[in-house]
């Protein structure tokens, strides 16, 4: 009877999880460049509202993770990024992978530090004004209106008095730019059933520059696994050689 009561609140949570909201999305297009030779993807992103709480992550990988919760589990995650930001009252919280682990930590929305220009420009429809701040390691320039009172944007730029409409690095590596948006359902929680382990902000820069000094061979080696000649040379690239992480301050 035990086993029988644990079995049904194990169900109930995951429906529970796994149950629709409804949403404002907002859509943007993205310009991504990937591992060590830059190599340039255009995509999709997703920046979801509900009530206080924000989520923004790629659209396929959203789908993937959602593939997850149903009975149409995706083969691969084909997205450009794979991280996934949620921001509540106060904090935002970055999940991501690190090498082969996955974690995430939590860090004061207020975090990043803008300078914004007086200047009013137009861009499509709405009348924006520019800020640009230091973070993560990249020079960011954003544009972001007043006129859709919402302060929130792609990745954490999350405490300017408007939505970002358009954002990119200086290297123009990561480029963010609004398209439309619409009343969606969605799954909220996608990483749920996902085993994160919480880090603080110090712990992540650590574990980013010990995993990008190694092979993906050696990470997983020293995860027990056993690979051939063949694999054992196949994974023989160092991680800081294969990926181009949007926070590279470490």
């Amino acid at each position: 009877m035990k086993k029988y009561l644990f079995m049904l609140l194990i169900t109930a949570t995951s429906l529970a999880q796994s149950k629709d909201v409804e949403v404002m999305r907002y859509n943007y297009k993205t310009s991504i460049a990937n591992g060590s030779a830059k190599v340039v993807r255009d995509g999709a992103a997703i920046l979801d509202v509900k009530d206080k709480e924000t989520r923004f992550t790629d659209l396929k990988n959203y789908e993937y993770l959602a593939s997850l919760k149903t009975d149409t589990l995706q083969e691969h995650n084909q997205s450009s990024f794979k991280w996934t930001v949620y921001t509540g009252d106060k904090n935002t919280t970055f999940y991501d992978k690190i090498g082969l682990d996955l974690s995430y930590y939590e860090e004061d929305k207020n975090s990043i530090k803008w300078t914004i220009l007086p200047e009013v420009k137009q861009w499509n429809d709405y009348k924006v004004q520019e800020a640009t701040a230091s973070y993560g390691g990249r020079e960011w320039t954003v544009w972001f209106t007043q006129e859709i009172p919402l302060q929130s944007g792609p990745y954490k730029f999350v405490n300017l008095p408007g939505l970002v409409v358009k954002a990119w690095d200086s290297e123009n590596h990561f480029v963010f730019e609004l398209v439309d948006s619409q009343k969606v359902t969605t799954i909220w929680d996608i990483l749920a059933d996902e085993k994160y382990e919480k880090y603080t902000k110090a712990q992540t820069t650590k574990a980013r520059k010990t995993a990008a000094s190694k092979t993906y061979t050696q990470l997983m080696e020293e995860k027990g696994t056993t690979l051939s000649k063949g694999m054992a040379d196949y994974f023989n690239k160092k991680v800081c050689d294969t990926e181009n992480p949007i926070e590279r301050d470490f």
